[in-house]
């Protein structure tokens, strides 16, 4: 007996989950970018996604790279600047953070990521009791559950692992005590 597999009713379903995620990583990389600029820290790139190359721009003089999968992004800040802000060795592809004068700005900027990604939680969420509460299975209630979820998954991005925004916070605390106990406060 030959099992035949019905393509098309996986369509659907991958298009709205993919919609969901991008929802999710547009919200956690806008929301470095902002906190970034908002606080004088230049930003020459932005990159979205990974895979093939859908797009390759200029966005309001950034560098913007779009791949197909939304399942990683990164703001890449100006050299100089990430200097000034305690990052270190960024170019040789590792990085250690020092605490210099100016670097309360950093944890601000990896936080800004996971806190905007719990925003995006919230408007979703009241954006899901203003329509009624859809249901699984239509469209609407199917892309919030996906966007609700990933967004979810984008504020965990705030815990220390892997190559997350946690760890980055974890190397800001890091860099914090090892001021105090250098200057002996």
């Amino acid at each position: 007996m030959h099992a035949s597999v019905n393509v098309g009713a996986w369509v659907e379903p991958a298009l709205v989950g993919l919609a969901g995620s991008w929802i999710a990583l547009l919200l956690h990389e806008l929301g470095h970018a902002v906190a970034a600029l908002a606080l004088g820290v230049r930003i020459w790139g932005l990159r979205l996604g990974i895979g093939p190359t859908v797009w390759r721009g200029h966005c309001a003089g950034c560098r913007v790279h779009l791949k197909l999968l939304p399942f990683l992004g990164a703001v890449q800040l100006v050299d100089e600047d990430a200097c000034a802000i305690g990052y270190r060795d960024i170019i040789a592809g590792t990085w250690r953070f020092e605490w210099v004068p100016g670097a309360w700005r950093a944890p601000v900027i990896s936080a800004a990521g996971g806190l905007c990604n719990l925003a995006g939680l919230t408007v979703l969420l009241a954006w899901w009791e203003y329509l009624g509460h859809p249901p699984l299975g239509t469209l609407t209630g199917d892309l919030l559950l996906f966007a609700v979820a990933s967004n979810f998954a984008g504020y965990l991005n705030l815990l220390p692992c892997f190559r997350s925004d946690g760890i980055h916070l974890l190397a800001h605390i890091r860099a914090v005590r090892f001021r105090l106990q250098y200057v002996g406060v």
